[in-house]
């Protein structure tokens, strides 16, 4: 194993993932070449690179993988990325409906985006999104997913291309004139159905989340989402507050994770999160494979 280089990888995203460019098969070959005791590919929103992964299962036998995905869901709290380990491949008829909602959910948020800038005089419709979608996902994913929103850094840099802004404040600024943008799907539909399914779930990323420190914001939100477990291993979650993720879980008997996030095997992109670069432990993961096995 790579120095730095955790023994397990549970956040991952690929070009399924509406702002991501990785492939399903290049997780495979990072994981066999760093000899992970487990990996996990998490797209936002969706398990459309499950046929892939069907794929790359039989093409790497020995290489050890826990099936999922990252749900993004709107509360009364907040909105939160849940990072959701060991749904079943085959989506049940429950999770069927779920993802279909994210998928018209992505629909309809891109078109709200299209909607606005057309509403506010700006020549972006839903020709022109498609348009900027088509520079960077493949033909075969937007066949599958529709016309959904742009990755950030893309529609940034295409609307200050366009002169509508002249940077990311100024695209701030005038997203704050949008209206009618669509929520994400509610966490009581969502998480529910995760859980019938026999999915465990985690909150991502938490630092944000948890206004770093408080205690009484973490027990509300475990309280109101009814999370299995903390990911105190990321790349955006420092140190002191993983550890002291990790005693708030085993105090609360919660199970922790970690994962990297990565969006691209090779990029010099800024905010960029290298395969396998968290600060999760060994005996994480075994405690997750000991829940999945149950």
């Amino acid at each position: 194993m790579a120095e730095n280089i955790a023994q397990y990888d549970l956040h991952l995203h690929t070009h399924w993932s509406y702002d991501a460019m990785a492939l399903v098969e290049d997780y495979f070959k990072l994981a066999r070449e760093n000899k992970l005791r487990a990996f996990s590919i998490t797209d936002h929103h969706t398990m459309d690179a499950y046929g892939d992964v069907a794929e790359c299962i039989r093409k790497y036998p020995d290489v050890p993988f826990i099936s999922g995905a990252e749900l993004t869901v709107h509360s009364p709290a907040g909105t939160f990325d849940m990072v959701c380990l060991g749904m079943p491949m085959e989506e049940t008829p429950e999770l069927a409906e779920v993802f279909e909602t994210y998928r018209q959910w992505q629909r309809d948020y891109g078109a709200s985006i299209s909607n606005n800038l057309v509403r506010l005089g700006f020549d972006f419709d839903h020709q022109e999104r498609l348009d900027v979608l088509k520079s960077y996902r493949p033909k075969h994913i937007i066949e599958k997913q529709g016309n959904t929103h742009v990755r950030a850094g893309t529609l940034l840099q295409a609307v200050i291309d366009r002169g509508f802004v002249k940077d990311a404040e100024g695209w701030k600024q005038l997203r704050t004139k949008f209206v009618d943008t669509p929520h994400y799907p509610e966490y009581d539909y969502v998480l529910p159905r995760v859980r019938r399914a026999g999915g465990l779930i985690f909150i991502a990323h938490p630092y944000g989340y948890f206004r770093r420190f408080d205690t009484a914001r973490i027990d509300e939100l475990r309280e109101l989402l009814g999370f299995d477990g903390i990911e105190c291993g990321h790349p955006d979650v420092p140190q002191e507050a993983a550890d002291f993720y990790r005693e708030y879980c085993v105090k609360h008997r919660l199970l922790s994770t970690g994962g990297s996030d990565c969006h691209q095997i090779s990029t010099t992109e800024p905010g960029h999160f290298a395969f396998a670069c968290h600060s999760g432990k060994p005996e994480w993961l075994d405690e997750i494979l000991e829940r999945l096995s149950k």
